[in-house]
């Protein structure tokens, strides 16, 4: 199932977290008071704050989702803390928090801030949108995520730090990278916000105009103002791919898909450059590369490469494969991934702190990966083998976080 956001007016958390509750809502289940309300108060927000109900905006009826005012987290570390020690699922804790990081990163990139500060992101409904939108999201469980690029909008926005022009710095460093789209018209305000565009920006795998098959459910989450020209909306719809669930794994007339395997056979290149052009497409933001053994034409031993890529990604990595390798073609494999429930925490080995990924499959602890750098350093600094530091960090790993 895909779930795909038309931006063309815009995203906005709240725009997003009505658009996902309608969508729920036409799935059976009670987003308010089923699924957005007690994930909040496990984070301990009152979950009284926030409302939603049925308005229109240019003519179109929307859900909208409101969040009372309240303070926030003065820092990002202290909302990510908080949800960190919140009973959710760890794939929600593991959502919020990545797009957490995502806004301080950008906070410091525009103004330098050590400490983090939300600035205008300070009110209760920075994690109260992000909360809920995580929610939402593992609750419909699409496979893929598709977004148009999103409008941005035009003129000035008031800030915490005074009037500044549309878009707002924070929005450009969080889309950095992404594609985005112009709205035509004269001041037409803030359409997409740095909150929308941080979730955006984390859980969009790729940005497309819409992918062909059957629609099974179409929600509208209405902004906050009335936008002139255009209904100040954010269209969701779960797509079920032409083809359906049983279908072949085959790249469907515009749809995309989450991932593409990128193949090319090689008989004339030294390993040295080989292992050269991996780097290389590592570095240029491959999720994975990998070599593996052929027998080529008349006999010939010969090397397969392959290159794991986000879809958006397939053509700027082609275009590394040809600058690097003697390829004159790539075979073009779009893939689909199953995770396990990643989580990142930390744990200490004789006094010293040790990274570990934990990973959890139906909420039960299935592997424990201690970060090599950290174990190499704790094993240099305490003069232990690094294979017992190793199996240390896993023991209070384990000991730690197997029931979470």
């Amino acid at each position: 199932m895909i779930l795909f956001l038309d931006c063309a007016n815009g995203v906005s958390g709240d725009m997003l977290v009505a658009a996902l509750m309608s969508l729920a809502a036409a799935r059976g289940d009670d987003p308010l008071a089923g699924l957005v309300r007690p994930a909040l108060a496990a984070v301990g927000v009152d979950p009284d704050l926030v409302a939603s109900g049925e308005v229109r905006r240019g003519g179109v009826a929307a859900r909208a989702f409101t969040v009372a005012e309240a303070p926030g987290f003065a820092t990002f570390a202290e909302l990510i803390e908080s949800v960190r020690a919140a009973a959710l699922k760890p794939s929600v804790v593991e959502a919020v928090v990545a797009v957490a990081r995502r806004m301080a990163a950008a906070e410091a990139q525009v103004h330098g801030d050590a400490d983090e500060h939300l600035h205008e992101l300070s009110g209760v409904d920075t994690v109260v949108d992000l909360v809920s939108a995580a929610v939402l999201i593992d609750r419909l469980s699409p496979d893929t995520i598709v977004a148009t690029p999103p409008a941005l909008g035009s003129g000035m926005v008031r800030t915490a730090h005074g009037l500044v022009s549309v878009p707002a710095p924070a929005v450009l460093a969080l889309l950095t990278g992404s594609p985005v789209a112009a709205a035509a018209g004269e001041s037409l305000g803030e359409l997409t916000t740095p909150t929308g565009a941080a979730l955006l920006a984390h859980f969009a795998d790729a940005f497309s105009a819409m992918p062909a098959g059957r629609i099974d459910g179409v929600g509208y989450g209405a902004g906050q103002r009335e936008a002139p020209d255009r209904p100040n909306v954010l269209r969701a719809l779960l797509i079920e791919p032409s083809g359906g669930p049983e279908g072949t794994a085959q790249a469907l007339p515009g749809s995309v898909p989450e991932h593409v395997l990128l193949e090319t056979n090689i008989d004339d290149m030294t390993s040295e450059l080989l292992a050269h052009a991996a780097d290389v497409l590592r570095a240029a933001g491959a999720l994975d590369v990998w070599l593996t053994s052929a027998l080529m034409k008349k006999g010939r031993p010969g090397i397969v490469l392959h290159v794991l890529a986000a879809m958006a990604d397939r053509q700027r990595l082609a275009d590394t494969v040809f600058a690097e390798t003697t390829s004159f073609g790539l075979r073009v494999l779009p893939v689909a991934r199953l995770y396990a429930d990643d989580r990142r925490v930390a744990v200490v080995v004789d006094g010293h702190e040790i990274g570990v990924r934990l990973g959890y499959d139906a909420g039960r602890l299935v592997t424990v990966s201690p970060e090599y750098e950290d174990v190499c350093s704790v094993a240099a600094a305490t003069g232990r083998p690094a294979r017992s530091v190793h199996e240390g960090a896993q023991s209070a790993a384990r000991a730690r976080f197997g029931g979470a």
